[in-house]
């Protein structure tokens, strides 16, 4: 098929990967047609490059035999070596992958604290399965701090909650909602009025406030119902809350979540839902790039396999 050119080899980058991936498939498979489709290429595309191939070198590369064509003694030599080139090039190109990818690494997380006893734990046994050569380097601090850190690059993405939109978040990112959960209202046995609460009907009573977003979503929430709540404790330790809560000096405001990560409220204690219907948003916050960072991608992949309806969260389904 191919003729011995009188032209002048030219050894210097003659031959490159692609070409030795051709040579290694026509061994293979004895037809032009058949090497080009295992490599995705044109059959004409194939031919032009072979051809080329052996005007470089100045040898003929393949011919006929019979209705398929076979390689000559320089082409076998060449596809004989070239599958060990291309296996080392492919051996390299997957540990800069490695690197770069889902398969290794570090995926630098930040995450809010009930997050820190329910979500996360998920979130690395899946990593150990999916993903055993990812380390994990987690952070916690709640929402306004962790998007600080996402914004100054010291995380890859921040595990936050939104209540109804409320969130701040830096520029350039963007917000990935994956679940949605109920907030209830926790009081002590002796101030429960019904198998629901209405806020107006506390609004005479002593209030307990979290963390800085969760405060912000009492005074709104207690303003929609009409009254200033009366906040006389503060803390963002949920398990002191319940236990405060109980005591019944106060009632407080408790997201599902982080009632979950309690585990058990004490037994003087309930938590009822709120009528109407209050909520927060779980979701990933990351930096809006044109590349997606692999690990970004990993984190997203591996958060949509965790049930988050054993902590009575709801998906919140993607449009």
């Amino acid at each position: 098929m191919s003729n011995a050119t009188t032209r002048t080899p030219d050894p210097l980058g003659s031959i490159d990967s692609t070409e030795l991936r051709i040579l290694h498939a026509l061994a293979t498979t004895g037809s032009l047609t058949a090497a080009a489709a295992s490599l995705g290429l044109s059959q004409p595309a194939v031919s032009q490059r072979i051809k080329r191939v052996e005007t470089r070198l100045a040898v003929p590369l393949i011919e006929r035999s019979g209705r398929g064509i076979r390689l000559t003694p320089a082409g076998r030599i060449l596809a004989d070596h070239g599958r060990t080139v291309v296996a080392e090039i492919d051996a390299a190109l997957s540990a800069i992958d490695d690197l770069r990818g889902e398969r290794a690494g570090t995926l630098r997380l930040v995450g809010f604290p009930s997050a820190s006893a329910t979500v996360v734990p998920a979130l690395m046994r899946a990593l150990a399965t999916e993903a055993p050569d990812v380390a994990l380097q987690y952070r916690e601090a709640e929402p306004p701090a962790a998007t600080e850190m996402l914004r100054d690059g010291e995380v890859d993405c921040a595990l936050i909650f939104d209540y109804e939109g409320a969130a701040e978040l830096p520029a350039g990112s963007a917000f990935l909602p994956l679940w949605r959960e109920e907030v209830r209202l926790v009081l002590s046995d002796d101030r429960v009025i019904g198998e629901s609460a209405r806020l107006e009907d506390f609004s005479e009573e002593h209030w307990i406030a979290g963390c800085e977003k969760c405060r912000g979503h009492l005074l709104s929430a207690a303003s929609d119902a009409g009254f200033e709540p009366d906040i006389i404790q503060e803390t963002d330790n949920v398990p002191a809350m319940l236990a405060m809560a109980a005591a019944g000096g106060a009632v407080a405001l408790v997201p599902g979540l982080a009632l979950a990560a309690a585990r058990t409220l004490p037994d003087d204690a309930r938590a009822l839902p709120v009528d109407p219907p209050r909520h927060r948003v779980i979701g990933l916050v990351s930096m809006a790039t044109a590349n997606e960072s692999p690990q970004v991608r990993l984190a997203k992949r591996l958060l949509a396999t965790v049930d988050g309806g054993c902590w009575g969260l709801e998906p919140v389904v993607q449009a």
